[in-house]
């Protein structure tokens, strides 16, 4: 185990938030149930999905 691995895998969150297409959906979520309830809505929108795959690939 090296010590610098944890630099490989941190993201900076802001930039992530700023990429979630749903993040207003979730923002007053009480739970857990909410959030997912949310986002499933948010993905039963869009015109289309990726198609799952087996890792790896």
């Amino acid at each position: 185990m090296n010590p610098l691995m944890a630099g490989y895998f941190t993201v900076g969150l802001d930039a992530l938030a700023a990429r979630c297409l749903y993040l207003d959906r979730i923002e007053n979520t009480y739970g857990r149930r909410q959030v997912i309830t949310r986002i499933q809505a948010f993905r039963d929108e869009l015109a289309t999905t990726r198609i799952p795959r087996a890792f790896p690939h």
